[in-house]
C-alpha cells in the first residue's frame, strides 16, 4: 500500500441567542425566539492528505447544526485535489462562487437576519449539490474561479445546471471581487421570502406559499478596505429572475463598516437597499461582539427592515409582517472551535 502522510480535523461554529421580533405574522405580535441568527451555525470533519511536495489531497463533510431544537442539515460536502502550482480543483456539494462575496456585504457581519431580502442574489452564501469548483493559485494578488454544476430532479438545490466566474484581487489595504454565475431551478416560495403581493404572475396575496423553480442569474462586485481594526466595505449586484415564462430584475447595494475598538470588543453596523421591479427594501442593521476568549464571544445585534408601500415586511427565517416595517433584537453566545 502507498502511505502519505495525513490529518484530520473536526471544527465548527455554534451559537445561540433569544430574539425579539416585532410585527411578526398576519396579526403583527411580537414574537421571542431561541435560535442563532448571528453566524452559520456548524461542525464539519476536513482532511488533508500530502501526495508529493506539491499536491494534496483535501475533504469536508459538514452539516448546519441548531442547538434550539438539536438538529441538523446538510451544509458542504466534497472532495477534491490542491496543488500549489496549479491550482485546487473539488467535486460535491459546495458553497457556489456568490459565497466568495459574504466578506463584502457589511449585513453578514451583523446577522444572517439582515442578508438582503429574499437572498435573489445569493450572497448570504449557499451550498449546491453536484458541483465542480476550481480555484487558480494567486498570481501577484489575482485570483480565479470557475463553477459548473450538473442539476438533477432529485436535487434539494437546484434542479437546473450551474455555472460561474470570478476574479478576485488583494493588495493590502484592499480587496475586491466579481463575480458572475447563473443557477437555474432554484426551489423558491416568493410569498413567505419577499412578502410582495405578486410575481411572475402568481397572486402571492391569495396563494402566499406558493412555489416556483426559479433561474438566478447575477453579477456582483465587491470592495473592501481593511485597515487598523477597520473594514469598510461595500457591494453591488444585478440580478435577473425568470420563473413560469415571467422574468424580472433585483438589484442591491450595501455599505458598512465595523471596527475593533479593543482586542475584544467589536462594533459595526450598515445599510442595505434591494429593488425588485416596483417593490423596494431599506434595511439598517448594527451589532457588538464581545470576546471572552479567543473562541467564545457574547453579542447583541438589532436588525429592522422598511418595506415599500403595500408590501409587507419579511426578514430571514421570519415571519412576515402585517405591515412594511419589521425589527429584531437578539443577544446571544457563540463559540468557535
Amino acid at each position: 500500500m502507498a502511505h502519505a502522510q495525513s490529518n484530520v480535523t473536526l471544527s465548527g461554529l455554534l451559537g445561540v441567542g433569544v430574539s425579539y421580533t416585532s410585527n411578526a405574522g398576519s396579526v403583527g405580535k411580537g414574537l421571542v425566539q431561541e435560535g442563532g441568527t448571528h453566524a452559520v451555525p456548524f461542525i464539519a470533519m476536513s482532511g488533508r492528505e500530502v501526495i508529493d511536495a506539491d499536491t494534496a489531497a483535501i475533504f469536508r463533510v459538514s452539516k448546519y447544526v441548531f442547538l434550539d431544537s438539536g438538529t441538523s442539515t446538510p451544509f458542504e460536502s466534497y472532495v477534491g485535489l490542491s496543488s500549489a502550482r496549479v491550482g485546487t480543483l473539488t467535486l460535491g456539494s459546495m458553497y457556489d462562487l456568490m459565497a466568495d462575496l459574504v466578506p463584502f456585504t457589511s449585513e453578514r457581519y451583523t446577522s444572517l437576519l439582515a442578508t438582503h431580502p429574499g437572498n435573489l442574489d445569493r450572497t448570504v452564501g449557499n451550498a449546491l449539490n453536484s458541483t465542480i469548483k476550481y480555484k487558480s493559485p494567486t498570481y501577484g494578488g489575482f485570483q480565479f474561479g470557475a463553477m459548473y454544476g450538473i442539476g438533477s430532479a432529485a436535487s434539494t438545490t437546484n434542479i437546473g445546471r450551474v455555472i460561474g466566474a470570478e476574479v478576485s484581487y488583494t493588495a493590502n489595504p484592499w480587496q475586491a471581487v466579481a463575480v458572475w454565475e447563473s443557477v437555474n431551478g432554484v426551489p423558491y416560495t416568493p410569498g413567505t421570502k419577499l412578502g410582495v403581493s405578486q410575481l411572475y404572475g402568481i397572486n402571492l396575496t391569495q396563494t402566499p406559499n406558493a412555489a416556483v423553480f426559479q433561474n438566478q442569474n447575477t453579477g456582483s462586485v465587491g470592495v473592501a478596505y481593511v485597515n487598523h481594526g477597520w473594514r469598510v466595505m461595500s457591494n453591488y449586484s444585478y440580478t435577473r429572475l425568470q420563473a413560469l415564462g415571467d422574468s424580472a430584475t433585483a438589484q442591491s447595494i450595501d455599505v458598512g463598516a465595523y471596527k475593533y475598538v479593543t482586542s475584544a470588543l467589536r462594533l459595526g453596523g450598515g445599510y442595505s437597499y434591494t429593488k425588485l421591479e416596483s417593490y423596494k427594501w431599506n434595511q439598517l442593521h448594527a451589532h457588538a461582539d464581545y470576546a471572552l476568549s479567543k473562541r467564545t464571544s457574547l453579542y447583541v445585534l438589532g436588525v429592522l427592515q422598511i418595506a415599500g408601500s403595500g408590501q409587507r415586511a419579511v426578514m430571514r427565517n421570519q415571519p412576515v409582517a402585517a405591515g412594511p416595517r419589521q425589527a429584531v433584537l437578539e443577544t446571544g453566545i457563540t463559540h468557535l472551535f
